[in-house]
C-alpha cells in the first residue's frame, strides 16, 4: 500500500492549494478504508501491457489457436494472466464455470503441498513405488514405467505416481487435505460470472456413494483409508471442480500465493482483485514448481514436447473419471514465463495460465492441445518484442550498470572425465573445443569458420550448466573439450601451450569474433561432422520453432566425404534390446517391423512407427539416440537412412555423421579447398547472418561505434553480452580482455585514492575532472557515513575509461547502454566524450563509487533494493528514473529478488526506481544516518 500512501501525500501537498482536491482525497481515503468484503484491490489502471506489447493483439492469437487446438470439441481452454487474474481467451464459457469434475491427477500437488505443510514429507523424502496401489475396496496400477528409483516428492508429481499420493493422503488424513482445498479456493464461486457459476463440491466422506456405505461398521476405519486415498489422488466425487477454480487455485499454487478473482476484460484499466493471500513457503513452492516442470520434461507431459519451445513452462496432467460415465476426463494445467536456462521460475515471472479440460481423453492428450497455444504465445511476444526494439528510443540516458557478475567474460567449464570444473577465458575455451573439434582439419578457413561457431555457441549458450555451478560439460551434450593434462594452472594457461599451430592460429585470427543473424542477435551456431547433402531444419529434426538460418540448405560438397554414406546391420535381437531400454520405443518382446512414417524436406526421417506387441511413433532423432546409447554412437550415423528388414537383420542406409544442423565440417573443408573464405562458408551454412567481432576497436568499427554520436545510432538489438549479472559470485572479480590490440596510448594520472587511465586522444583536463570528481564524492560519502559513526575502508581504486564502447562491451561483457561496470576496486566506464554528451558522468562516476563505499560498509551483505537505492540516491540520480516510477509496488524481499534478475532494460529501470523510492522515503521517515546504520548492520 505504499503507493496508495504516497499517492495520498501527494494530494495532501495539492490540497494545500487546491481546497476542491482535498475533498476528493477524503473520497478516496473512505473508498480505500472499506473495500467491498472479502476483497482488496492492490493495483489499478495496468496499462496496455507493463512491457509495451499490444495486448489486445496478443488476446486475439491466442484466441484463434485455443479455438484451433480445441476444434470444435466438447470441453474448455482458459487462457490467463497468471499476474492479475485476466482471463485473455476462455473457449466453451459454461464448461468453464457451469460444470465441475473430479480433478484426478490434478490434486496431487496439492495433497503433496498440505503433506509439506504438516511436516510428513520433505523435498529430501524418498519412497518406492510398486507400481500399484491396492485399498480395500480399490485399486489403481501406475503409469509410469517399473524399476524407478525411488521418487522424491518432485517426482512424484512428475511422474503422478498413484501409489505415493494414495498413501501420502491415508497419512495424511482428509481434514487436512480440504483444509488446504479451502484455502486454495476448491467449494467456493471464484466470482468470474455471478448467478451462472457453480462452486463445485467438497461434500464430507459420510456421504459419499451408497457403495462405499455399504461396508459394516467395524470396517469403518479401512473404509476411511479409501476414503482418505481417492480424496488425496483427486478419484472421489466428494471433490469436484469447475475449470476456472481449479486454474486460480494452481495459479496461487506458483505465483506466490495470489488467490486472484479471475475477470475477462481488457489490459488497460484492468482492476486486479486478490481474494486471499496464501502463505507457501519457499522450499515448499520449490518442490511443487519443481514436480510441475519435470512433468513438461521427463513425466506425464513429455510427449507435448513443451521443453523445447522458447520459454520456461511448467504444468501437470490429471486424467480422472466423470462423476457419471466411464470415460476419462483429461485436463492440463500449464504456466508460461520467459526462458531460463535452468527452468526455474520466480513467482513473479509465470506470465500465461492455460487450462484445457478434453472429455473423453486423457492427461498426456491434454498437454499435447496445449503446445501449439505456448507456440504461439511464444512466437507472438517473440514479434512484439522486435516491434519494441525497432521502435525503442536511441536517446535514452545511458544507465549505471547493475551489479556485475564476476568473471563475466569467462567460462566455467566441467571435465567429466576428471570430475574437475575449469575456469578459464572465453578464447581459452574455444581453443580448447577447437582440440577436440578441429585437429583432423588441414585447411585454415575451414578451421577459423569452426572457431567463430564454436565461439557463437558458447557466448549464445553460456550458463546451459547453471544448476550444476558451471557453464558447459566437456561432452558432446555441450562441446567436446580437450585437455592435455588435469588444469591445475590458472586462467587456463595450459591451454595455450597446446601443440597445434593450426588451431591456435583459427582461434587467434578470428578472436572475438561472432555471428549475428539479421536483428544483430547472436545465433544457434550448431555444427556436425556431415550433413549427407542437406543440412537438418530445426524444426522438423527437434520440434522447435526454426529460426531462418537453421532451416536447412542444400550441400553438394560433402557428398563426397568419408561419411557421405554408410550402411548399418543390425541383428532384430540387438535392436529390440535399444529399444527396450526407452519408453518411448519399448514395443514389448517383440519386434516385427521399423518404418519411416514421415520425413522432413532434408531427408532425414521426422517420425518412425515401431510395430511389435506394442505400436509406438517416436521422432527419428530419438530413435537414433536411443538405439546410439546402447549399441554405440557409430551405429545410425545420422537421421537421413533409408530401414528394411531382411530376416532376422534390419539394414539402414544412410547419409551423414551427426544431427546435420548448422556447419557441416566436410562441406567446410571443400568450400575451404576451393578457395572460400571463412565468412562465405558461414554464409552457405548460416543464410542471412554476418560474422561480427566482438572484441575491442573491432567490434567498434563493425558496429559503426567510432565516436559518441555513433554510439547513439546503435540499436538495442546489437547488444552482444555473455550472461546476466549475478549476485553472490564464489571468486574474487576480475576483469579479462579478449583483446590484446592496443589501438591508441594510454596515459595515467593518480593521487593517493585513485588511479585514472585514459586514451592520449582525451584533454588531460577532462581526465582531472573525473579525478577530481571522484576525489570529492569520496568525501563527501565518507562525511555522510562519519555523521551515522559509521567508517568504511575504502582502497585505491583503478578508474579507465574506455576509447570506444566496443572497448567497453568486450571487457565487461556488459550490454552498450550500460554507462559503467565496477568489480572490486576496478570501475570501467564508456567513452568520457558519450557520458558528457548524456550529461551523466557527474551521476555515473558517483553512482560507481557509492557502490563501493556500500560493499566496504555491508560486507557486501545488504539487501540488494537497499544498496541499488541508497547508490542512486547518493549519486543524485533520482530524477533519471522519475519516468519509471510505475507499477505495483512491491514488498522489499520480492523487490530483492527481482532486482537479481530483471528481464528487460525497462523493468531494470523500473525496479532501481522502487528501490530508490524506498530509500527516499526511509530518509524522510527516518533521517539518512538510520540508513547508514541499517547499511553497516546488514
Amino acid at each position: 500500500m505504499t503507493f496508495i500512501k504516497a499517492g495520498i501525500r501527494g494530494f495532501d501537498r495539492a490540497a494545500r492549494e487546491h481546497a476542491l482536491l482535498l475533498s476528493c482525497v477524503c473520497g478516496l481515503i473512505l473508498l480505500l478504508a472499506f473495500p467491498p468484503p472479502s476483497t482488496r484491490w492492490f493495483a489499478i489502471n495496468w496499462p496496455n501491457g507493463s512491457d509495451g506489447r499490444d495486448e489486445a493483439a496478443l488476446d486475439s492469437v491466442l484466441q484463434q489457436a485455443a479455438t484451433a487446438a480445441l476444434d470444435g470439441r466438447e470441453g474448455t481452454i482458459i487462457i490467463m494472466d497468471a499476474q492479475t487474474g485476466r482471463v485473455r481467451v476462455l473457449v466453451n464459457p459454461k464448461a468453464a464455470y457451469a460444470q465441475a469434475q473430479m480433478p484426478g491427477s490434478a490434486m496431487k500437488p496439492f495433497t503433496a503441498l498440505a503433506a509439506l505443510q504438516h511436516g510428513l514429507i520433505n523435498e529430501d523424502s524418498r519412497s518406492v513405488c510398486p507400481g500399484r496401489f491396492t485399498g480395500l475396496s480399490f485399486s489403481l496400477a501406475c503409469t509410469h514405467a517399473d524399476h524407478l528409483p525411488p521418487f522424491s516428492p518432485a517426482q512424484a508429481i512428475a511422474y503422478s505416481c498413484n501409489y505415493y499420493f494414495a498413501t501420502l493422503g491415508q497419512r495424511l488424513g482428509r481434514e487436512k487435505l480440504m483444509a488446504t482445498a479451502r484455502e486454495f479456493g476448491f467449494g467456493q464461486s471464484t466470482g468470474i460470472s455471478p448467478g451462472e457459476e457453480i462452486a463445485g463440491f467438497l461434500r464430507p466422506c459420510e456421504t459419499g456413494s451408497a457403495a462405499r456405505m455399504r461396508f459394516v461398521e467395524s470396517n469403518h476405519a479401512s473404509q476411511q483409508a479409501d476414503c482418505d486415498a481417492r480424496e488425496a489422488i483427486g478419484e472421489s466425487d466428494l471433490i469436484q471442480v469447475t475449470p476456472i477454480q481449479l486454474l486460480t487455485a494452481y495459479t496461487a499454487l506458483v505465483n506466490g500465493g495470489h488467490l486472484l478473482r479471475p475477470a475477462a476484460g481488457n489490459a488497460e484499466n484492468f482492476r486486479v482483485v486478490e481474494r486471499a493471500r496464501i502463505g507457501i513457503a519457499s522450499q515448499h513452492r520449490a518442490v511443487i514448481v519443481a514436480g510441475m516442470t519435470g512433468a513438461v520434461r521427463y513425466g506425464t507431459a513429455r510427449n507435448a514436447k513443451l521443453d523445447s519451445l522458447p520459454l520456461t513452462i511448467l504444468g501437470k496432467t490429471g486424467t480422472a473419471m466423470p462423476a457419471k460415465g466411464f470415460r476419462t476426463n483429461g485436463w492440463f494445467i500449464g504456466f508460461a514465463g520467459p526462458f531460463q536456462s535452468n527452468r526455474e521460475l520466480d513467482a513473479s515471472q509465470v506470465d500465461l495460465a492455460v487450462l484445457i479440460l478434453l472429455p473423453r481423453a486423457h492427461g498426456s492428450e491434454a498437454a499435447t492441445l496445449a503446445r501449439p497455444i505456448f507456440e504461439t504465445y511464444a512466437n507472438a511476444i517473440a514479434h512484439e518484442d522486435a516491434k519494441l526494439q525497432n521502435n525503442s528510443n536511441q536517446n535514452e540516458v545511458i544507465s549505471s550498470s547493475p551489479r556485475l557478475p564476476d568473471s563475466v567474460s569467462t567460462i566455467r567449464v566441467h571435465l567429466v572425465h576428471d570430475n574437475v570444473t575449469a575456469e578459464l577465458s572465453l578464447e581459452d575455451y574455444v581453443l580448447g573445443v577447437m582440440q577436440a573439434e578441429g585437429t583432423m582439419e588441414t585447411e585454415p578457413e575451414a578451421l577459423k569458420a569452426l572457431a567463430v561457431a564454436v565461439r557463437t555457441f558458447a557466448v549464445k549458450n553460456r550458463g546451459r550448466h547453471a544448476k550444476d555451478g558451471y557453464d558447459f560439460c566437456s561432452t558432446t551434450h555441450c562441446q567436446r573439450f580437450k585437455v592435455s593434462r588435469n588444469p591445475s594452472v590458472s586462467e587456463g594457461a595450459w591451454l595455450r601451450s597446446l601443440p597445434d599451430g593450426r588451431v591456435s592460429a583459427a582461434v587467434r585470427s578470428t578472436e572475438g569474433q561472432v555471428l549475428l543473424d539479421e536483428r544483430g542477435e547472436i545465433v544457434d551456431s550448431y555444427f556436425g561432422a556431415s550433413c549427407g547433402g542437406e543440412t537438418a531444419n530445426i524444426g522438423d529434426l527437434w520440434g522447435v520453432t526454426p529460426p531462418d538460418y537453421l532451416r536447412g540448405v542444400r550441400d553438394e560438397y560433402c557428398v563426397t566425404g568419408p561419411h557421405a554414406k554408410w550402411n548399418d546391420f543390425i541383428s532384430r535381437d540387438d535392436l529390440l534390446r535399444a529399444l527396450q531400454s526407452d519408453a518411448r520405443t519399448d514395443v514389448g518382446n517383440r519386434l516385427d517391423q521399423v518404418l519411416i512414417s514421415k520425413r522432413d524436406e532434408t531427408g532425414r526421417a521426422e517420425f518412425i512407427t515401431l510395430e511389435g506387441e506394442h505400436k509406438k511413433t517416436v521422432r527419428g532423432w530419438d530413435f537414433k539416440i536411443i538405439v546410439g546409447r546402447v549399441l554405440g554412437w557409430n551405429v545410425l550415423k545420422s537421421s537421413r537412412f533409408e530401414v528394411t528388414r531382411v530376416g532376422s537383420n534390419f539394414v539402414f542406409r544412410g547419409s551423414g555423421f551427426g544431427h546435420g544442423l548448422g556447419l557441416c565440417q566436410e562441406g567446410a573443408h571443400v568450400l575451404a579447398a576451393r578457395g572460400a573464405s571463412y565468412q562465405k562458408i558461414l554464409e552457405k551454412y548460416f543464410p542471412g547472418t554476418r560474422v561480427l567481432p566482438r572484441s575491442g576497436i573491432a567490434l567498434s568499427g563493425a558496429l559503426g561505434i567510432k565516436t559518441a554520436e555513433d554510439a547513439e545510432v546503435i540499436a538495442e538489438g546489437a547488444e552482444i553480452t555473455l550472461g546476466v549479472p549475478l549476485r553472490n559470485p564464489p571468486r574474487p572479480q576480475r576483469f579479462h580482455s579478449l583483446s590484446h590490440h592496443a589501438t591508441s596510448r594510454m596515459l595515467t594520472i593518480s593521487n593517493e585514492h585513485f588511479r585514472v587511465t585514459y586514451p592520449s586522444q582525451v584533454e588531460r583536463n577532462d581526465a582531472d575532472q573525473v579525478l577530481n570528481t571522484l576525489e570529492t564524492a569520496r568525501g563527501d560519502f565518507l562525511r555522510r557515513a562519519a555523521s551515522a559513526s559509521i567508517s568504511a575502508n575504502v582502497s585505491v581504486l583503478d578508474i579507465r575509461l574506455n576509447e570506444s564502447t566496443g572497448d567497453f562491451t568486450s571487457r565487461t561483457g556488459q550490454p552498450w547502454w550500460a554507462a559503467a561496470a565496477t568489480r572490486g576496486n576496478r570501475i570501467e566506464l564508456q567513452p568520457l566524450a558519450l557520458l558528457k554528451k548524456r550529461g551523466v558522468l557527474l551521476t555515473t562516476l558517483r553512482h560507481e563509487l557509492a557502490h563501493v563505499v556500500i560493499d566496504s560498509i555491508s560486507s557486501k551483505h545488504s539487501p540488494r533494493w537497499l544498496e541499488e537505492g541508497l547508490a542512486i540516491y547518493l549519486a543524485g540520480e533520482g530524477r533519471l528514473f522519475a519516468p519509471y516510477t510505475r507499477g505495483a509496488n512491491l514488498s522489499q524481499d520480492e523487490l530483492a529478488r527481482r532486482l537479481e534478475h530483471p528481464r528487460t532494460q525497462t523493468e531494470m529501470r523500473e525496479l532501481y526506481a522502487q528501490a530508490y523510492l524506498a530509500v527516499a522515503e526511509l530518509v524522510r521517515q527516518q533521517g539518512e544516518p538510520s540508513v547508514w546504520k541499517k547499511l553497516a548492520g546488514s
